[in-house]
């Protein structure tokens, strides 16, 4: 009996530290995505002519930053390590274009975050919980960038 007890002991705690460590692997890369995306939109934020649409990329940038500092928290509390980021932001020929990149990395953030929702939810109720959060500040961020666009080019009504 106490080898069957055992056998089962060391297999649950496989599993629960093979769910953990998806969890951190996972929170791990949206860590990267969340400082990369706060110095693009920076970086785009410096080179956009449009004073209003220069504030509402740094304050988007600012929410990204405090969305990669709450993932940071997340992953020590888990008892991970926080990865470091590397990254030099992609430049376009225009504000524009540069907006267009910003727009299809929040559609592709979008759909990564719900896409791993519905496996943290089983994992992990207080990552899925931070990543609900986010989700819906994405949302947000995609209608302002989206909006920016419409507003710089009577055209992009058409495209987006």
């Amino acid at each position: 009996m106490s080898t069957l007890k055992n056998i089962w002991n060391r297999w649950h705690r496989a599993l629960t530290h093979d769910r953990r460590q998806e969890i951190l692997d996972l929170l791990c890369r949206e860590y990267l995505e969340k400082s990369k995306d706060a110095i693009q939109f920076r970086h785009h934020a410096e080179r956009m002519r449009y004073r209003q649409f220069r504030e509402m990329l740094l304050r988007i940038a600012e929410e990204e930053e405090n969305h990669a500092e709450s993932i940071k928290k997340r992953i020590v509390a888990l008892g991970g390590e926080v990865p470091r980021v590397s990254f030099n932001p992609e430049e376009r020929w225009n504000s524009w274009e540069e907006l267009r990149l910003d727009l299809e990395d929040e559609r592709r953030r979008i759909n990564d975050i719900e896409d791993q929702s519905v496996i943290v939810e089983q994992l992990d109720r207080g990552t899925a919980d931070l990543l609900r959060r986010i989700f819906e500040d994405e949302k947000k961020h995609r209608e302002a960038i989206t909006e920016m666009l419409i507003r710089s080019d009577p055209q992009a009504s058409l495209t987006t």
